[in-house]
């Protein structure tokens, strides 16, 4: 994209050349960051075989500084007047990493994990639901099932032990999914609250507008958790839903000092965008780490692709708000309207995201000894060995009498 926008910026052409060629360009970046972001994590952690939850969690964290430092480097690139240059600095870099993507690549393919065996999440999703709405009742249920407490639900009905053609952890995997993707409001609620402005003032002013203060505070709150929080706090740091409630706090009050008139605007955007700073690692690193802990290896580049997507319809949810107030052109927007309706929506989804967090169950797979399945399996095994002799007893009389 970055090589055709330069073509088109030092030619002069059309305006419906322009506007065809950068459409598509950029239809070409969405697809690519989009497929990018979806599966470059997931490909990470494919290959970290074996490893512990620090050193995965130490990948995911990474991995979520890129975003405020690639915003950061922006942020410089305009208010030191390069945006003009922007494409052709792009261009090259995009050269640079490609061609150091596929050097690293030729030299390390050998070492790499290419072999997938993971099926696909969605006709696994598909096939469950169907069989849950199609069957009421077990179709095969097995007089040791009696053990249980409460009665199956419509989608446990599915499981091999009450008749259905799933396993009892392909079951679990699709519930798991659907418990997931609602704890995913948290990641619209912060992209909701995020705000991005271009002003052609002085330095000072146009860095705090690009959000570089924002930036720079969430890449050194990512280093003083890795390296000293996780070090010498280990055990006091809160559950990753506890933490992911707690950046909805931030994010909301981080748009309380734009409804107080009476502060200076540099005084507010440097209040807002520390308090955003805070939210963005408390929020982005931990729900991806949610994500990654709680989401069966099936479905994990499922869910990995839902969280991209629900970043895009907070951004999408903001602009409309931008839309309806008439902010969309203005540097700043003042309007006292928008903002409130900001603080409303980030309160109402930060309500629904506690009861959510209440109300949700973990995975946790049980490793103990199951008795009831042992004993259910055993006497399945039995009784299809019993009809097995007794066919083949049937079958001797048979051929004796014919005889």
């Amino acid at each position: 994209m970055s090589g055709i926008k330069l073509i088109i910026q030092n030619y002069d052409a059309p305006t419906e050349a322009w506007w065809s060629v950068n459409s598509l360009a950029y239809l070409t970046q969405c697809v690519g960051l989009g497929l990018f972001a979806a599966n470059i994590i997931q490909y990470i952690i494919d290959q970290l075989v074996g490893a512990s939850a620090d050193e995965l969690n130490t990948v995911i964290y990474w991995h979520c500084a890129a975003l405020p430092l690639k915003s950061l480097l922006l942020s410089f690139a305009t208010c030191f007047d390069a945006y003009k240059y922007l494409n052709l600095i792009m261009f090259i870099l995009s050269g640079v990493a490609v061609s150091l993507v596929l050097v690293s690549h030729s030299f390390f393919k050998h070492k790499l994990e290419n072999i997938s065996l993971i099926k696909n999440p969605i006709k696994l999703i598909v096939r469950v639901l169907c069989y849950a709405r199609k069957h009421k009742y077990p179709e095969n249920r097995s007089a040791l099932t009696y053990w249980e407490e409460k009665a199956p639900s419509r989608i446990d009905l599915g499981k091999d032990k009450y008749g259905g053609p799933f396993t009892v952890e392909e079951v679990e995997d699709v519930k798991t999914v659907f418990r997931i993707i609602p704890i995913f409001i948290a990641i619209i609620g912060y992209s909701l609250s995020a705000e991005h402005y271009y002003l052609d003032t002085s330095f000072l002013v146009c860095v705090l507008s690009n959000g570089a203060l924002h930036t720079v505070c969430s890449l050194l709150l990512i280093l003083i958790y890795l390296y000293f929080v996780r070090v010498f706090f280990y055990k006091y740091i809160p559950s990753m839903l506890r933490r992911m409630s707690l950046g909805l706090v931030f994010a909301l009050l981080s748009r309380i000092p734009y409804l107080l008139p009476f502060l200076s605007s540099i005084f507010t955007q440097v209040v807002s965008q520390t308090l955003l700073g805070i939210s963005y690692i408390l929020v982005n690193p931990v729900s991806l780490e949610f994500i990654v802990a709680q989401s069966p290896v099936q479905t994990r580049g499922l869910m990995v692709g839902i969280w991209c997507a629900s970043w895009q319809i907070g951004f999408d949810l903001k602009n409309c708000l931008s839309l309806i107030f008439h902010c969309q052109y203005q540097d700043n927007c003042i309007n006292f309207y928008y903002h409130l309706t900001k603080c409303v929506l980030l309160f109402i989804i930060f309500i629904v995201f506690v009861i959510l967090a209440k109300r949700y169950k973990y995975r946790v797979r049980e490793n103990e000894v199951n008795i009831v399945q042992i004993v259910d399996r055993t006497y399945q095994n039995y009784f299809k060995q019993e009809e097995e002799y007794n066919n083949q007893e049937n079958n001797i009389d048979i051929i004796s009498v014919v005889n």
